[in-house]
């Protein structure tokens, strides 16, 4: 049985997801296997994975989103720990031997999570260095909620075991799946977080699209209306971390929508999240948000 299943969602992505399948098969650390899952692609997808043979266990399924196909993953995995990686991404040779290092040093947590390197172009990754280990453990994921780091599946390795307890990702096509995962996650025992050395290549594309705007006005409603609910481990003992984590993404989300020409949106959503603000409260936010985004669409309207 392999250390690490590395699950790989892609879709028409074959041109990067070569130069991400190269990253893995230079890793230091060789304990692994490797599935990459279809989702749906109609370019040359399946042609680029035959190339790597028995290196690779190819996996499809239609076109059923991100979630989906990393769920698929999930249910194929043998591994000791599951460890994502988008196609698009790249990891530094260190990555999978930073992680096994931290399993080890905090007694098996459920989870670690990474630190990413944004690049646009592939030459910036050739400044990043391996820098000396720096890690934090914390009791959980909710314990986390005051700290400030970057939270994004593709920096994380969770253990297989906890990730079907939990059901792994929902299927639903929305931005926020991972944060979604992490709440569910929250309260299994054991997280790290790496600081440093830097694991993977985080590509940056384009500006956002509308429909990329609308995703993830969906997610945050989606994380909203499951805490309403209670779908979140940890009772009313947890509810304060788990607003912070929740609501530091929604403050950063209606920003985005504002900036994004999507003001409609960004107001909806400072809406539905009111109620949560004012159980914590955080009166900055609600009362200078609405004439922030008055003034943001007069600012665009000049341009």
């Amino acid at each position: 049985m392999p250390f690490f299943s590395i699950v790989i969602p892609t879709y028409n992505r074959a041109r990067l997801l070569e130069e991400t399948l190269e990253s893995v098969f230079a890793q230091e650390s060789t304990d692994y296997e490797v599935l990459v899952v279809d989702d749906g692609s109609t370019d040359d997808t399946q042609a680029v994975l035959a190339r790597y043979g028995e290196r690779v266990r190819g996996l499809r399924q239609t076109n059923q989103g991100q979630g989906a196909a990393r769920n698929l993953g999930i249910q194929q995995a043998t591994g000791e720990y599951v460890v994502f990686l988008d196609s698009d991404d790249l990891w530094f040779p260190w990555a999978l031997a930073t992680y096994r290092q931290v399993i080890h040093m905090y007694g098996e947590p459920a989870v670690v999570m990474g630190s990413p390197a944004p690049f646009h172009h592939l030459e910036e990754l050739g400044r990043v260095r391996r820098e000396p280990l720096r890690a934090h453990a914390f009791a959980d994921y909710f314990a986390t909620a005051e700290e400030s780091f970057v939270r994004t599946a593709c920096v994380i390795a969770v253990r297989t075991e906890a990730l079907r307890q939990v059901g792994g990702f929902t299927s639903r096509r929305i931005s926020g799946e991972d944060h979604d995962l992490l709440y569910r996650l929250g309260t299994e025992r054991g997280f790290a977080w790496i600081e440093a050395p830097l694991v993977v290549g985080y590509r940056q594309h384009g500006g956002s699209s509308s429909r990329e705007l609308e995703r993830g006005f969906e997610g945050l409603c989606y994380l909203l209306e499951q805490e309403r609910l209670g779908a979140y481990p940890g009772g009313a003992a947890r509810r304060r971390e788990r607003l912070m984590l929740i609501l530091h993404n929604a403050r950063h989300v209606t920003r985005w929508l504002a900036e994004g020409g999507r003001p409609g949106l960004a107001l909806e959503l400072y809406r539905r999240s009111l109620r949560a603000h004012l159980a914590m409260p955080r009166w900055r936010y609600m009362l200078g948000f609405p004439p922030w985004v008055v003034a943001s669409v007069l600012r665009q309207l000049r341009r």
